[in-house]
């Protein structure tokens, strides 16, 4: 079997295998269904080849099967798009609006803006993901794999993070599972 040339959608990874990981699968699957008081973050964190880009891989493959209103994004040293966060925010908002129309409408009208070029990581974030899933009330599901691995060098995941840690409290709307090592 050859491995796929790796993608910000994880085609690289394969599921875990039947019987594995049970717990942890468990633990993710309960948090993604908990309608009070939930975390709007899951932190996967691990060594280096402990299985969890498997463990995400799992859970979008299981919510593809349920129809849940998900994006992902699996960061990648191997590619320079796939360290990058150039596309992060079109590539979540592009996921959700493909499962979504009302959701791709808005997005669309956000990108009309004259200045949209010049928008912050975070404006962009909250402008094509946050503020429609708000606007809607949907509820939606983020998968960040190996948060690790997304390129630092000009502070690019401190943009990530900062706009993950700024919409946490504002916004219930968006679960986040993300991994990394725990560096």
């Amino acid at each position: 079997m050859s491995r796929k040339t790796p993608n910000v959608y994880g085609v690289q990874h394969v599921p875990c295998l039947l019987g594995t990981r049970e717990k942890t699968l468990a633990a993710i699957s309960k948090w993604a269904d908990e309608k009070t008081d939930a975390k709007p973050i899951f932190l996967l964190l691990d060594v280096a080849g402990s299985g969890k880009s498997t463990v995400a891989k799992q859970m979008a493959d299981q919510w593809t099967k349920e129809k849940r209103l998900f994006a992902r994004f699996f960061f990648s040293r191997d590619t320079a798009s796939t360290m990058s966060t150039e596309a992060f925010c079109s590539t979540v908002a592009d996921a959700f609006a493909s499962m979504d129309q009302e959701i791709e409408t808005l997005m669309k009208t956000f990108e009309k803006r004259r200045d949209f070029g010049r928008l912050s990581f975070e404006e962009l974030f909250n402008g094509l993901v946050i503020n429609p899933l708000e606007e809607l009330n949907r509820d939606a599901i983020l998968i960040i794999d190996a948060l690790d691995e997304c390129d630092n060098e000009n502070g690019s995941r401190d943009e990530l993070l900062n706009a993950l840690y700024g919409q946490q409290s504002s916004s219930p709307r968006l679960r986040i599972l993300a991994t990394g090592r725990p560096e």
